[in-house]
């Protein structure tokens, strides 16, 4: 197997602070939301809160601002200046061993080490949001540890319509609390101001997001080489898992579908509990959660280790028309520029005389008329990175980071084709960060054999 994707071992108080981002890089993404709220407003941004598992997770917005790990920690940042107090429990008040716990009595350090203006008790909290007129707060569930913006925000929604859970999400108990504080202060979401900070990333996040993209082809790889027939979903799963806790010391960045035969039509299966059979294919979609980043891939393959005449079409295709749509991307293209240059290379490949894939046609066709975009999601802290939609309708940016994933549902066959990759726009074209997992047909077949 590779080397291992996680840069430091470092023990102790050391595991509280970003290994990958230096404090000046955090205090400008600070001072950038500062300039956006302006002077008379606040940006609260709450840490997470404990969590009933021995592997407590950090919030993705106040890590993206702070770079620290400790739970129930949060964030004030000023309006214009950006000056930044950080608010801690005591280390009194947190379990295990000192050395390995991390509170307001270590202000020097913290103030040291993150450059932070100051390091205060939670205690004091109350008294510094007193007083207030507008606080910009992140409308969202806790992001990280597995759990997507869009996933937590999803569930909320679920949880709070159903009447026997009654759930109120964190935002609004905040919320509440403000109003009390302060009657008539004006809270909004902070996320519109951190989420379109998130879309281009920077040199320090891609070489992370490098790391998460390498480390997920290293766990498909595996996958690939155990795949047999008779084998269980789960045991992929459990491959996936094995990698990235033995390469990036790290978890799942969100579920993982290891979906066979006409399984795959599910394009969010999660079961993963079926024995595979010699004439199925696997589809394996996953990523890690790799000191917050993640990144997305999706690989197809026979179980049996040999593509199928149908398949071996139908795949062949899809795999064109990635090519196709990677070869179009780059700084200054708009996205509807990148489908149409794509798509007319591959009306080429199916439709002139003689043509190669004379008869996928129809699949072709099928495929324009859905209409899917196959630059299908922003990628970062959250697999689909809450960024803004306004990409879509602006020329692609270098330090962008997003899905290359065409796709088809075949009927009669009830089977779903795709090869996915996440890629980042570079200065002349893109990088497949994923790229290490093959997908052409020949390398794949010798992978399998």
């Amino acid at each position: 197997m590779p080397e291992l994707y996680f840069k430091t071992d470092t023990p102790g108080r050391d595991l509280f602070f970003t290994p990958d981002f230096t404090a000046e890089e955090l205090a400008q993404r600070r001072q950038r939301a500062a300039q956006a709220i302006g002077h008379d407003a606040v940006l609260l941004i709450p840490g997470a809160p404990p969590v009933a598992t021995d592997f407590p997770t950090q919030d993705a917005v106040f890590y993206y601002l702070s770079g620290m790990e400790t739970v129930h920690a949060y964030l004030i940042i000023e309006g214009g200046s950006g000056r930044t107090r950080v608010f801690l429990p005591s280390r009194n008040t947190l379990e295990g061993e000192l050395h390995n716990k991390l509170g307001f009595e270590d202000a020097d350090l913290i103030r040291d080490r993150m450059k932070f203006d100051e390091v205060l008790p939670s205690t004091e909290l109350t008294a510094a949001l007193t007083g207030l007129k507008k606080v910009f707060l992140p409308f969202a569930e806790v992001e990280g540890g597995g759990a997507g913006h869009f996933t937590g925000k999803g569930c909320a929604k679920r949880r709070a319509e159903e009447p026997w859970d009654s759930y109120i999400p964190r935002h609004e108990r905040i919320t509440c609390k403000l109003k009390e504080l302060n009657p008539g202060v004006e809270v909004l979401d902070a996320c519109a101001v951190v989420n379109p900070m998130r879309m281009i990333k920077s040199k320090a996040e891609v070489e992370v997001m490098r790391q998460a993209g390498k480390l997920t082809a290293a766990a498909v790889v595996e996958c690939m080489k155990i795949c047999k027939p008779g084998m269980n979903e789960n045991s992929l799963q459990a491959m996936v898992e094995y990698v990235f806790r033995d390469l990036g010391r790290c978890g799942l960045g969100y579920g993982v579908i290891a979906a066979g035969g006409k399984r795959t039509w599910d394009g969010h299966y999660h079961l993963n509990n079926i024995t595979l059979q010699n004439d199925e294919i696997i589809l394996l979609d996953c990523g890690p959660d790799l000191r917050h980043y993640t990144s997305d891939i999706a690989r197809l393959w026979p179980v049996n280790g040999v593509f199928s005449p149908w398949h071996r079409r139908v795949y062949g295709f899809i795999v064109e028309y990635h090519k196709a749509l990677i070869a179009q991307v780059r700084p200054g293209v708009m996205v509807k520029e990148v489908y149409a240059n794509a798509d007319k290379h591959m009306a080429s490949l199916c439709t002139e005389p003689n043509a190669p894939y004379h008869d996928m046609k129809p699949i072709f066709e099928n495929m324009v008329k859905r209409g899917v975009g196959y630059l299908n999601h922003a990628v970062g802290l959250s697999v689909h990175d809450p960024v803004g939609g306004t990409w879509r309708t602006e020329p692609l940016k270098e330090g962008f980071v997003v899905v290359v994933d065409p796709m088809v549902w075949c009927e009669p066959e009830h089977q779903y084709i795709r090869v996915e990759d996440t890629i980042v726009v570079t200065a002349d074209g893109c990088e497949r960060l994923t790229g290490d997992a093959p997908y052409e047909i020949d390398e794949l077949e010798r992978l399998l054999r």
